[in-house]
């Protein structure tokens, strides 16, 4: 071998090594890298940081509740409550404007009561009836106002219509009124309906039965008349 050739082996071994001295320092590079970023944090930074973030939400937990069982003494209740006392305020006012409304209506009522009153004792019952119907149209919920409507037309013999107002007040208003079953009885009679005039009258004393004497006497002014 000619020391040409020895000269370019022994560079191409040369080379061969320092390629394999290269790529072991990079390795040994590469595994130091690795290593470095494996490790692990700083336990002291790592606990001190998870103690802080747990202490503030601890705190936080114990003061939300505080809170909750510590109220507030100027505290009215919340909105509900609130909303309840309004509610229960508001109800009051509009019960006592309806009692205001209903106390002027029954004032109203009562003028024209008196004048059908006035009217009836002059014997005009026409005029009594306008009268106890514009007082009925302000309350509609009084017996004396319907009864006295019905007597007048029993005195303009309109038995039906006296029908009318008298069965009104016992099924809507007073079932044992006594005034409106015996001027449902008297307008039977004025129609010659005998069964249901003594209908009429068998209710008027059962549901008045301390006025037996009373009933009997209206029973034979009755008969007298008609």
């Amino acid at each position: 071998m000619s020391q040409g050739d020895m000269d370019e082996d022994f560079l191409d071994f040369e080379s061969k090594v320092n390629q394999v001295m290269k790529l072991l320092e990079d390795m040994a590079s590469a595994n130091k890298s690795e290593s470095e970023n494996t490790k692990k944090p700083d336990t002291k930074s790592e606990i001190n940081e998870d103690k802080f973030i747990v202490s503030v939400r601890q705190d936080r937990t114990v003061l939300n509740r505080k809170a909750a069982h510590e109220k507030d003494p100027n505290d009215q209740g919340g909105p509900q409550q609130m909303d309840k006392y309004t509610f229960m305020q508001q109800m009051e006012q509009d019960a006592a404007e309806r009692a205001k409304v209903r106390q002027e209506r029954e004032r109203i009522a009562q003028n024209f009561r008196s004048l059908g009153n006035e009217a009836f004792r002059k014997q005009n019952y026409e005029k009594a009836i306008q009268m106890y119907t514009k007082a009925i149209e302000h309350v509609k919920d009084s017996p004396i106002l319907y009864n006295n409507r019905a007597l007048s037309y029993l005195k303009l013999r309109n038995a039906k219509r006296a029908i009318i107002d008298a069965d009104y007040v016992i099924n809507k208003l007073d079932e044992k009124n006594l005034r409106s079953w015996l001027y449902r009885a008297a307008a039977y009679l004025r129609l010659g309906d005998e069964k249901n005039y003594e209908t009429s009258i068998k209710f008027a004393k059962k549901n008045n039965s301390k006025e037996i004497d009373y009933i009997a006497a209206f029973q034979e002014k009755l008969r007298t008349e008609f």
